[in-house]
């Protein structure tokens, strides 16, 4: 069910660019705004839940002829198409607006290379005039469907010199999606973008678009509301001629009075295809041998000095702080150490269990230098943002931004930003068993370490690790424990590729 939604822009200085949102699903939380990068992710999600892309190709094409009409109600529309899907986009908007009765010209600035692309470019009535190049006399309107959300890095010729063209003409530009060129010398500005479905992040402040609105087109909400296995196309992939160092490594912070956790945390990193885990702790029962213990002499952590700490930081890819650390004052002295170390050495911090109120004014205020990611149950992040009783989720995306991600563990799941936030509805009743926490704390420390973002990571990690325990709940009922859990990640990660339509094993040339 759908419902309008007053939306205000979240986030520093949005400009002057203007926006609003027709329709969005009904939600206790504002619509995300997310990155183009996310578009392919959500896409994918569309179509392995069942979407058919040709159908909301149709809805978006409506979207920008609906626009067009509202914008310029006469004179001639000129429509300029690339080789993608948002080329697709713009072949619906120019038949629908032929068939309106409109004055239409289509420019296929590129040869259609989707097969979607294709199919509406050969769908186009007689009266949509095919066109070789702009024409001499500006239109009353333009249609920018040349690049879309799907364009990474430099733009290809002939793209740059139409983009230059189109611009010249002087005519107002709708734009489908994002506007053309958008970071790159050669952006086409527009006076209106069509924004399908999310609102896109690089829009705010980036003066591509005076005004923008975000429309439904019918995508299912489960592919951007919810964590989906296609956020897998994320998973940092192992280059065939590794050698060792190339895939990462983890330095975790933690142990004492519960020296398993340390333990489930170190295993599961190691699950991510890290090449090594470091564990800096104290004196306790032996880790597996897999992993690089440095010991700090009695049964609490404490400070160290800071050039026996920081050799081991520098070559770290992440730091995870907090599990089995305790509640000692030297044991929270140390952690907050260790934390405040990496951070000012610009390196990406998880914290985990105790190391989120150890830790939680460096990430009070404003950035502290290196992205967090803090994954708190409910009675942590009630602590965490200082409430009688457990924050709701619109709180929780309030307190979110973009240095401080937040992974809250619940029945349902919630990951966040402040831009954009999705829910993972996966887990089960035996997934309160002690320890899965550090798994998943684990997970998300070992994907960063391997150069995964603190929002993938978070994704990934809480996908895989409710997967596996699902899995096991079906097959075992409560009979499992974490380090069953453990042991199940790799056949469920096997699974969860294969489902992505991903290769197997991740492996890069």
């Amino acid at each position: 069910m759908y419902d309008d939604i007053a939306y205000e822009p979240r986030g520093p200085d949005p400009g002057t660019t203007r926006f609003r949102l027709e329709i969005s699903p009904v939600v206790t939380l504002p619509a995300p705004i997310i990155p183009l990068a996310d578009v392919e992710l959500i896409d994918a999600a569309a179509v392995a839940l069942g979407q058919d892309l040709a159908a909301l190709m149709e809805q978006a094409g409506a979207a920008l002829a609906k626009e067009a009409q509202r914008l310029a109600p006469s004179g001639e529309i000129l429509v300029a198409c690339g080789p993608g899907n948002n080329g697709g986009d713009g072949y619906v908007a120019a038949r629908l607006l032929a068939q309106a009765g409109r004055q239409v010209a289509v420019w296929p600035v590129v040869t259609p290379s989707s097969d979607l692309c294709r199919l509406n470019r050969d769908r186009l009535p007689a009266a949509a005039r095919l066109v070789a190049a702009p024409p001499a006399k500006p239109p009353t309107l333009i249609i920018d469907a040349i690049l879309g959300a799907g364009t990474r890095g430099d733009i290809r010729a002939p793209i740059p010199t139409a983009l230059d063209a189109l611009r010249r003409l002087g005519s107002p530009v709708l734009a489908a999606d994002v506007p053309s060129g958008l970071g790159t010398p050669h952006l086409l500005p527009a006076r209106f973008t069509v924004c399908f479905q999310a609102a896109k992040r690089e829009l705010l402040g980036s003066g591509a678009t005076a005004e923008f609105a975000t429309v439904d087109i019918g995508l299912d909400p489960r592919a951007w509301l919810e964590v989906q296995p296609s956020v897998l196309r994320r998973f940092p992939h192992l280059p065939r001629n590794a050698h060792k160092g190339m895939n990462g490594e983890l330095l975790v912070v933690g142990g004492g009075p519960f020296p398993g956790a340390l333990e489930l945390a170190c295993r599961a990193a190691m699950a991510t295809g890290c090449d090594l885990v470091r564990a800096w702790t104290c004196d306790g029962p032996p880790l597996p041998p897999t992993i690089v213990t440095h010991r700090h002499p009695g049964p609490l952590l404490e400070r160290a000095s800071t050039g026996e700490l920081t050799p081991y930081a520098v070559r770290a890819g992440a730091v995870l702080v907090g599990n089995g650390l305790g509640r000692d004052p030297r044991a929270v002295d140390a952690a907050l150490q260790a934390a405040s170390l990496c951070l000012e050495m610009g390196i990406p911090v998880v914290l985990d269990a105790d190391g989120i109120p150890a830790c939680a004014s460096l990430v009070e205020g404003a950035d502290a230098g290196a992205p967090v990611l803090l994954t708190p149950h409910r009675g942590e992040a009630r602590n965490l943002l200082g409430q009688p009783a457990a924050p709701d989720e619109t709180q929780l995306h309030a307190w979110a931004a973009t240095h401080r991600v937040l992974l809250a563990k619940a029945p349902v799941d919630l990951v966040s930003d402040g831009w954009r936030w999705q829910r993972n509805r996966r887990g089960n009743p035996r997934m309160a068993v002690g320890g899965t926490g550090d798994v998943l704390a684990g997970l998300s420390a070992g994907l960063m370490a391997r150069g995964c973002q603190p929002y993938d990571a978070a994704r990934i990690g809480i996908l895989w690790v409710t997967e596996a325990g699902d899995e096991l709940w079906l097959e075992r009922g409560p009979c499992w424990d974490a380090l069953d859990l453990i042991d199940r990640l790799p056949a469920t990660l096997r699974r969860l590729f294969s489902e992505a339509g991903l290769a197997w094993p991740p492996v890069v040339d």
